[in-house]
This record gives structure tokens, sequence and C-alpha cells, in this order.
């Protein structure tokens, strides 16, 4: 076993012997170039692949495309949410103007200042990406030159060749060509013989079995170890012969190689070889840096698409919250206000006169009608009642208020009812203490509004909401935020 060992150790040392002294050599890569069939190392090659396979330095300009459009989107829907709290917040202060002091609710600005801090916030991280874009797409263009040569297919295409001799003196280099091919092929033969060579010693271990014979007892132990032993012989003597012409093909190898790298110039294609790996490999290691930073754009404008898509979610409910607190306020002002002018119509049209009695001088009311009074105290000739029933003890806005017939048209924002309720004097005001700066509607409990629940509002006849919510995407084609 110790001699199949050895044998075996020196078969695999000479074939790595004969890798190295190639390699050393450029053998036989110069002579494939010389050919036409060049070669770049694996690791390089992979990369270029997979270069290739993501598009390559021509398909960057779609990715920058890409990156534009998200950069657009995103400016467009910030716009859009920000027109609509403008929208709102100029509508309110519209109304605050008109009924000035009646108009208690808080004001948009003060609600909304949370919203506007962080559209605020990703406005300016927007225009951060957007001269981030700028400057990938810079670095695209300057480092085109560059990267072109990984579009070459196949790479291979990319290097230099060995070219023959303008000039020769002396016509021998297809000899020297001829010469040195013959030798490789020989080593080549060599080469196989070995394999040969190691695989009819792993047989011969197979099959060996010297055991058997030690036990049968014939004869002496030494003189059958050396029989067996003498069975290796020919195949070590195979072995050695194959070593020993191995290493005089090396040399012959190694004169005719230096012959053909003098006539065909192998120090300049050398190096004009490994600066084009250099230049693939700079490409390469570019454009995974262009495509690194072109990824995380693309995650970024995703990431902001999404969270602005939820802000104005957000203002969405919180717009449509403002528009039915606007709507109840505007009813409970101008109830308020035809409360007043009636009140006034009421003092000026029943003057008092000492010298008659009431029930001879006026007119007997109609049925239905108020009495009316010049005051809230009792009139005078008859018992103390008053002219206005106090409201019943309801829940604010829990049940809607009769209609008292067809409702009335409704006027100008700020003006009393002509004549309004004269039929029906007892309007419910609203509870004393009632706080406009409770939910728009009983119920709801809105993220900016920080109101108590009540219940939910019932259907009754209030006027159509002054303004609507603003209409679903797409967004607005506006220059805000838009970089100059």
């Amino acid at each position: 076993y110790d001699i199949i060992r050895t044998q075996a150790e020196k078969l695999q040392q000479s074939s790595e012997i004969t890798r190295v002294r190639l390699k050393e050599m450029d053998l036989p890569d110069s002579i494939l170039s010389l050919e036409g069939n060049v070669s770049i190392p694996a690791d390089l090659k992979e990369d270029v692949e997979a270069v290739q396979i993501s598009g390559g330095p021509a398909g960057l300009e779609a990715e920058l495309q890409q990156l534009r459009d998200l950069n657009r989107v995103n400016q467009e829907l910030l716009v859009q949410t920000e027109e609509m709290l403008q929208k709102e917040a100029s509508e309110d202060a519209q109304f605050r103007t008109q009924f000035g002091s009646r108009w208690t609710r808080p004001q948009s600005s003060t609600l909304t200042k949370n919203i506007q801090d962080r559209l605020n916030l990703f406005a300016g991280n927007l225009k951060k990406a957007a001269a981030s874009d700028a400057l990938i797409e810079r670095d695209v263009k300057e480092s085109y030159p560059l990267m072109s040569i990984l579009d070459r297919r196949p790479i291979e295409s990319a290097l230099p060749s060995i070219s023959r001799p303008i000039m020769s003196l002396d016509g021998n280099e297809d000899a020297i060509v001829g010469a040195l091919k013959q030798s490789l092929r020989q080593l080549e033969s060599l080469g196989a013989q070995r394999a040969g060579l190691e695989d009819h010693l792993k047989e011969m271990k197979r099959k060996d079995d010297i055991l058997p014979k030690l036990m049968a007892g014939v004869g002496a132990h030494d003189d059958l170890f050396r029989k067996e032993i003498a069975k290796y012989d020919p195949i070590c003597a195979e072995i050695a012969d194959n070593i020993v012409a191995q290493e005089q093909l090396l040399l012959q190898i190694q004169e005719q190689n230096a012959q053909f790298a003098a006539v065909f110039n192998l120090d300049d294609y050398k190096v004009a070889r490994e600066r084009c790996y250099k230049q693939i490999a700079a490409a390469v290691a570019k454009y995974q840096a262009i495509k690194k930073n072109m990824n995380d754009g693309l995650n970024f404008y995703v990431s902001l698409q999404d969270a602005t898509g939820k802000i104005q979610q957000q203002c969405s409910d919180f717009i449509m919250t403002r528009n039915i607190q606007c709507r109840e306020m505007i009813e409970d002002v101008q109830r308020k206000l035809a409360g007043f002018n009636l009140s006034s119509s009421s003092h000026t049209s029943t003057p008092r006169n000492s010298s008659v009695p009431p029930d001879q001088h006026s007119p007997s009311p109609p049925p239905h009608a108020p009495h009316a009074q010049s005051s809230y105290g009792a009139p005078p000739g008859g018992e103390p009642r008053p002219v206005y029933s106090q409201p019943e003890s309801r829940p604010p806005y829990s049940q809607p208020y009769p209609t008292y017939g067809a409702p009335p048209q409704q006027p100008p924002y700020g003006a009393a009812h002509p004549g309004q309720y004269q039929q029906h004097p007892q309007q419910h005001q609203p509870p004393p203490g009632h706080d406009y700066g409770q939910p728009a509607y009983p119920g709801w409990r809105g993220p900016y509004y920080n109101g108590p629940q009540q219940q939910q509002q019932q259907p009754g006849p209030y006027p159509q909401a002054p303004y609507n919510a603003p209409g679903a995407y797409p967004p607005h084609q506006s220059n805000y935020y838009r970089p100059q």
C-alpha cells in the first residue's frame, strides 16, 4: 500500500508541475489567441454576464426615466394634498370673515399643523432626491464611455488578439507555431498516460489481497512479500519514464515558446490584454455602483409615494369632517339670526295704547299665531305667559328639528329669514353652553379633532354642503414643489 500511495503522489505532482509551467508561459492561451479564440478569467466573465442580464449600460437610460417619472408623481401628490388643505383653509377664513365672532370653531391652520409639517418634510426630501437623481444622471453620462465595453457580446470580442508580424526576416513563423503546437500535443498525451497509470494503480490496489496467501502458510513470509512487491515494478517504471519524458518535453516547449514570443511580440500583447481586463473590471464596478444608487432611489420614491398617499387620505377625511361641521354651524348661526330678527319684529309690530283696551283695538290673532308682546315680561291686562317656549331638553343634534312644513328658501348667509317661523314661534335654540369646538357631527372622532363622541347624526332637512371635497387622483398638474 505504501508503494501505491507513493506512485500516485508522483503522478499528481507531475500533473501539477505541468499546469503551473504552462500557465507561466501563457500556454495554450497565446496559441488560441493567435487563432482568434481569446478568453477572459472565469470570475470576470461571470460579472460581465450578470451586468448584461440586468440590461447593461444601454438599459440605464430607461431606469433614469423611471426615476424622473416617480419624482414627478410624488411631486403631484404633494401638490394635490397641499391644495386640498389650502382650499379648506380659504373657505374657513371666508366664513370666519362673514360671520365674525359667531364662527367659533378652531382655525384650519391650528388643526393641520402636524400635516403641514410632514408635507414640508416630504417636500424637502423630494428635492434632495431630485438632486441625487441629477448626480446619478451625470455619472451615467460621464461613465458611459468606460461602461460601453460591457455591451460587447460576447465580451471576448473586446479583447486584443495576437497578430502576425508585418515584416518577416526568414518567414519561419508558421514553422515555429507548428513545432510549438506539436510539443503541446505530446505533453497532452503524456498527461493522458498518467491518468491511465493512476487508474491502473487503483485497480491493482483493489484486487491485491495478500492475507489468504499468508493464511495458507505456503513458503516463507519474506519471499512472499518480495514476490508481491515485484508485481508493481513494471507500473513504477512506466510512471518514472512518464515523469522523465515530461521534464524533457517541458524544457523543449520553453525554448519553442521563447521563439514564438519573440516573433509575435507577446510582451506587448500581454500588456494590452491586462489593460483590457482592468478596463472591464472597472466598468463592472462603476455599473454596479450606479445600479445600487438607482435602486436606492426607486425604493425611496415608492416609500414616499405610499406615505404621501396615506397623508392624502387623512386630509380627505379631515376635510369631509370640516365640511359637515361647517354646514351645521351655518345652520345654527342662521337659526340664531332668524330668532333675533323675529324678536325685533315682535317689539315693533304691536304698539301699546293706554287709552284703548287691548281687546277692542287689537285684532284677534289668527289661529296658531303667537301672542305678540313688547317684552319678555307679562303683557298688560292678562296673565303672564312667555312668547317663546323654552327648548325641551334633548341631546344636541340627536334628532332633526321639525320642519314646520316645507322648508323655506335659504337666504344668503347672515341675512334674516323674512317672516320665518311666524306660525310656530317655539323655535328650538341650541342648548346653553353649546361648544363649536366639538366634533363636526355626532359619533365621529377624527385623528385631528379631540371632541367628545356623540350619537350618530340623523338625516334632516339640512341645506347642501357649501363645498365638496376634492375629487380623486389623478393629481393636479401644478408647479408646486417642482424643482426650478
